[in-house]
């Protein structure tokens, strides 16, 4: 069994979140170079096990690189200037307009341009008709200076814009990633900014939990916060998520907290 870190911060001793997945691994993918073990890892993350897991890896982005005092915006359209049904690449020359907008009134302005994540959600033709409407969810960066009238007016007249503070704790993004990533039949791609930094991912301990170890943690430890804090001092448990993988073995995600400061801002956390 493996037992691979997700850090999203500067360090261990820091970081104000950690998830840690236990997956089974084979004797080969033990035996493998560091860089074949953290590709696997990588691929872990992201890989949809199932419809609840489509967001892992955004959810990893934004502990990593977001805070409390960022933003969460919508970009809508008004009706006479939505993009025609399955137009979906004049929906993102829009929302790239809007940034190259917004990184001219920050150039002008003296002010750092801030790093993004962006949802878009497209009209999705199903069952003979067309559903949903284009829009965005995007999670920013509140860089000094940077102001909500700003970020909403680089959406010019297309529709509303609303920009909002990014409530930040240790539920709130996990339910926003899976929120702007949910189950319904609407069509929806994400990319993101420049220079974001992706969870930082330590060396792989492979002896640190027998089968039969995680199989009794997941029968009667997986609500066990005194066992997790033992396990991983300085951390506290949010929540545990047990998983069947598709080749019928184990996989448990644990999400983690910092248990002295809680989710406290850290914006200029490298």
């Amino acid at each position: 069994m493996r037992e691979q870190k997700f850090i999203c911060g500067k360090d261990y001793a820091t970081a104000e979140t950690m998830q840690v997945d236990f997956f089974e691994i084979t004797e080969q993918q033990h035996k493998a170079s560091t860089r074949k073990k953290k590709e696997l890892a990588s691929s872990i993350a992201k890989e949809a096990y199932n419809l609840r897991q489509s967001g892992r890896y955004l959810e990893l982005l934004i502990q990593r690189n977001f805070r409390r005092t960022d933003y969460s915006v919508t970009y809508t359209y008004d009706n006479d200037r939505l993009p025609a049904p399955g137009d979906m690449e004049r929906v993102d020359k829009d929302f790239s307009a809007a940034m190259k907008k917004l990184y001219r009134m920050c150039d002008k302005a003296g002010i750092e341009h801030p790093g993004w994540i962006d949802v878009a959600e497209y009209m999705t033709y199903v069952d003979g008709r067309w559903i949903g409407r284009h829009h965005h969810h995007i999670v920013m960066q509140h860089t000094k200076g940077l102001t909500r009238e700003m970020i909403e007016k680089a959406w010019g007249d297309r529709g509303m814009a609303r920009c909002e503070p990014l409530h930040f704790d240790h539920g709130y993004v996990v339910g926003l990633s899976k929120y702007i990533m949910k189950n319904v039949r609407c069509k929806r791609h994400w990319r993101q900014s420049r220079g974001l930094k992706p969870p930082k991912m330590p060396r792989p301990n492979d002896g640190k939990m027998s089968r039969g170890k995680l199989k009794d943690v997941c029968e009667n430890r997986l609500e066990d916060r005194a066992f997790w804090e033992k396990m991983y001092p300085g951390y506290t448990l949010h929540y545990c998520e047990p998983i069947i993988t598709g080749n019928s073995t184990r996989h448990l995600i644990v999400r983690l907290y910092r248990k002295e400061t809680g989710m406290k801002n850290r914006r200029n956390q490298p």
